[in-house]
């Protein structure tokens, strides 16, 4: 029964993600995207284990440490509960722990073989260009599914904080610290024997599995669970919604302050029907985190991919490129705002609509364009 139960959850929610995947790449997608993506990634790999490309020249390993490092907090171990169990299976208390128990080991190996799956990506350049060891690198993939392992054990916890800014506290100074502190122990241990890795990862699984077991065995957390599930389950869905013109995101059901504007003034002294559409898309822009952290992520995927690569007519692509999809995404952002049935007797033919645009989109664009100008040049020079 209680391998069946979760053989029945796992099968429905292969067959929801399986259904939003196919909602977004139809077979003419897959046939001239991924197939030529696969066969061009596939060649290129072939030739990495021969000759090392030159941009990986002034990439420090230290910088393939970060990216592990970043790829062990992505993700979080689900449970399958739904709200529905409270009314049968939260009596019935050896299903509940067995359906947690089968959940945490299919994504905890689940994870374990992408971090496998991305040394092996990475092996070329750590054999031929870091000249790193077969126990090296066996010792820095145990280390680091020990560490992906604990630190979704960790997150399970932090969910359970309800207050919002300790949580983003906590997951803040934790990220940080443990990271200079595996950085520092890793480096610590290729100097002295590879072998302190294994033993470290070791005493990272000990952690992980008695905290795993502490928590699996409290059913107090059943709610914060159901919550994280179906936040999680949806996750893709928010990302597909978030990027389309024409569907508006569900607020959250909680209600919060926002950051900037909180209270409701005016922004300008002396208004009109122009101003009163810009202080209107200023304040939605503002008060909304998503819009926030979707114009963070875009200019620090562009930021970093400028100290990446080395070659400056490639930087000076990826800049203009940044530009454009910037300036896109703060137009898509506007009409959404706009499409709001409060404010549809404005015509989107409108000249003072237009105007309206023309001011919002280089009040956003404008400053976060210069700032990641300025790195460049600062790289440049």
């Amino acid at each position: 029964m209680n391998k069946r139960l979760f053989r029945t959850r796992l099968r429905k929610e292969i067959g929801y993600q399986w259904g939003v995947f196919k909602s977004v790449v139809d077979w003419t997608i897959f046939l001239y995207l991924f197939i030529p993506a696969l066969a061009i990634g596939g060649y290129h790999y072939y030739i990495w284990w021969s000759e090392i490309p030159s941009w990986m020249n002034g990439i420090p390993l230290s910088f393939i440490f970060l990216l592990l490092y970043l790829f062990c907090w992505e993700g979080r171990i689900r449970t399958f509960l739904e709200e529905a169990d409270q009314l049968f299976l939260l009596q019935k208390r050896p299903l509940i722990i067995d359906l947690k128990k089968w959940t945490r080991n299919l994504y905890v190996t689940g994870y374990s073989v992408g971090i496998v799956f991305l040394f092996g990506i990475l092996a070329p350049f750590l054999f031929n260009h870091y000249n790193l060891s077969w126990s090296d690198i066996l010792a820095l993939a145990f280390y680091f599914v020990s560490l992906k392992a604990l630190i979704l054990g960790w997150k399970q916890y932090l969910d359970d904080i309800s207050s919002t800014w300790k949580k983003g506290l906590y997951t803040i100074v934790l990220f940080v610290a443990f990271g200079a502190f595996s950085f520092m122990l890793v480096k610590w241990a290729f100097y002295a024997s590879v072998l302190l890795l294994f033993a470290i990862s070791l005493f990272h699984w000990a952690l992980f599995l008695l905290n795993s077991f502490r928590r699996i065995n409290r059913l107090t957390t059943f709610s914060n669970d159901v919550v994280i599930e179906k936040q999680t389950k949806l996750k893709y869905v928010k990302s597909i919604f978030a990027f389309s013109e024409y569907v508006e995101k569900v607020p959250s059901e909680k209600k919060r302050s926002p950051l900037f504007y909180r209270n409701s003034k005016r922004i300008y002294k002396k208004r009109n029907r122009r101003k009163s559409l810009q202080e209107l898309f200023i304040k939605a822009f503002f008060r909304n985190k998503t819009y926030l952290l979707q114009c963070l992520q875009i200019s620090s995927i562009s930021t970093v991919a400028l100290f990446v690569i080395p070659p400056i007519w490639i930087k000076c692509i990826i800049f203009f490129g940044y530009i454009i999809m910037v300036r896109i995404w703060v137009k898509i952002v506007y009409n959404r705002i706009m499409s709001n049935h409060f404010i549809v007797s404005v015509r989107k033919d409108d000249i003072i609509r237009a105007q309206a645009e023309h001011y919002s989109v280089n009040f956003i664009s404008v400053p976060v364009i210069s700032i990641v100008g300025l790195v460049l040049i600062l790289i440049i020079l």
